[in-house]
């Protein structure tokens, strides 16, 4: 009786193992695509950790220069003196003084676009400079204020 409700031809048989390899071959498909954008994801990584490394690196170089000695650039951020020394090798002095130089320039823009706000805002008319007396309460100001 058990044989009875089995039915397998040779062409389902044949359906069957076409639909899994057709299976197989997507699961495949999708592993290689995953594979390569991992790999594509994990390169672009690797290229922002550099340039975080290379800008941290530079930030160190010229705080040291700024403030003098890598000894104080440790004391104040807490990285060991000699990573801090490794750092400033590893920029150039080229390099820092170029950076230092474009931090001036951002500064004085900065300074300067201040200084044209202040001189281009018009001075305070009388009404606005003017002090504005204390009104007295009124009558219903005090009875609200005594009945909470």
């Amino acid at each position: 009786m058990a044989d009875e409700n089995i039915t397998l031809s040779v062409a389902g048989m044949r359906r069957r193992r076409k639909a899994r390899e057709a299976l197989n071959d997507r699961i495949k498909d999708t592993a290689d695509a995953l594979v390569v954008s991992t790999r594509a994801h994990a390169g672009k990584m690797a290229a922002a950790k550099a340039a975080a490394d290379t800008e941290a690196a530079e930030a160190l170089a010229v705080s040291a220069r700024l403030y003098g000695s890598a000894e104080d650039v440790s004391e104040l951020t807490g990285i060991p003196t000699a990573e801090v020394e490794r750092a400033i090798r590893a920029v150039g002095v080229p390099r820092v003084k170029d950076i230092l130089d474009g931090l001036y320039e951002a500064a004085e823009a900065k300074l300067s676009e201040r200084q044209a706000g202040k001189q281009n805002r018009p001075a305070p008319t009388a009404a606005e400079t003017a002090r504005v007396p204390a009104q007295e309460p009124t009558a219903d100001a005090v009875a609200a204020a005594s009945a909470t």
